[in-house]
């Protein structure tokens, strides 16, 4: 996981072994481990880490090593295996992490500047967790796609559907009004299809998008709002890849093609001509991009 292009996911999610704290832990053992912690930091240099590592006594060695081996279905195993707590143990630990206040001036200051900064006027955030899940919302939920693209439609790193990542990219972006040149949901042919896919509006997707940065928490928001087999997103996503002009779009995707690289005649989709166009516009070179999806 990039942890400088989205923050790790809530210290209050349960996803792994039902622990506060554990799925944010290893977001950040993976990023740590595939070296793009950013500003993040992991293990003995995190307090809410050491607190978890010591209450189930397993090292942030052991555990960055667990992280990268399993997935957090098998992790959340591991992990309970490893600490050995009973389901008590682990929901004291959980309100004791979950109702903690500021306990010095300098963590009470450090609430106050990102209250001030992100959430003027609110007064139901009280708690260091609520302190670090607004700190991280107010850090990523803006995308800014006049200095970047957004990512491609190939990418299924939101609830493994193509062209979901696009679509959140410029879902925040348009929010924070920061997107270019970009077209974000009724206006885009594209978002279209995938909201109709879903059976979720552009109103709802973007609100849920600007709400949730980390991609895996988009991810599941999506999942629990669309009734959708593997099958079916299997077969969604080869269609969206895939996808080239029809009688009705071969003009025009060919005049858009000649617009962007007429030498490039080997570009016979939308979804590639999409990518060559965000390569060109913003002179970069993703090579995860040119991955096909069979």
């Amino acid at each position: 996981m990039d942890l400088t292009r989205q923050p790790p996911r809530r210290p209050s999610n349960l996803g792994v072994a039902g622990i506060v704290g554990a799925a944010r832990m290893t977001d950040k053992a993976r990023a740590h481990n595939a070296e793009t912690l950013g500003e993040f930091v992991y293990g003995r240099y995190s307090g809410l880490d050491r607190r978890i590592l010591a209450f189930l006594e397993i090292t942030a060695d052991d555990f960055a090593e667990a992280a990268d081996e399993y997935d957090d279905g098998a992790l959340s195993t591991w992990m309970l295996e490893k600490g050995n707590k009973t389901a008590d143990e682990i929901e004291d630990f959980n309100r004791s992490e979950l109702d903690k206040l500021p306990a010095d001036k300098k963590h009470q200051q450090l609430l106050e500047e990102r209250l001030a900064k992100f959430a003027p006027g609110r007064t139901d955030i009280k708690t260091v967790l609520q302190s670090i899940e607004l700190d991280d919302w107010g850090c990523f939920w803006q995308v800014d796609l006049t200095v970047r693209p957004p990512r491609s439609a190939r990418a299924r790193d939101v609830a493994g559907i193509c062209g979901v990542a696009r679509m959140a990219d410029k879902a925040r972006a348009g929010r924070a009004g920061k997107i270019g040149d970009y077209k974000f949901g009724d206006t885009s042919g594209q978002d279209v299809r995938i909201l109709e896919f879903l059976g979720i509006s552009a109103d709802d997707f973007q609100d849920a998008a600007v709400k949730n940065p980390n991609d895996i928490e988009i991810g599941e928001w999506v999942l629990e709002n669309c009734d959708k087999s593997a099958e079916e997103i299997d077969t969604f996503n080869h269609a969206m890849v895939n996808r080239g002009p029809d009688e009705t779009t071969r003009e025009r995707f060919e005049a858009r093609r000649q617009e962007i690289d007429p030498t490039r005649t080997d570009i016979t989709t939308w979804v590639a001509l999409q990518d060559l166009d965000d390569e060109l516009s913003f002179g970069i070179v993703d090579f995860n991009r040119r991955c096909t999806l069979n």
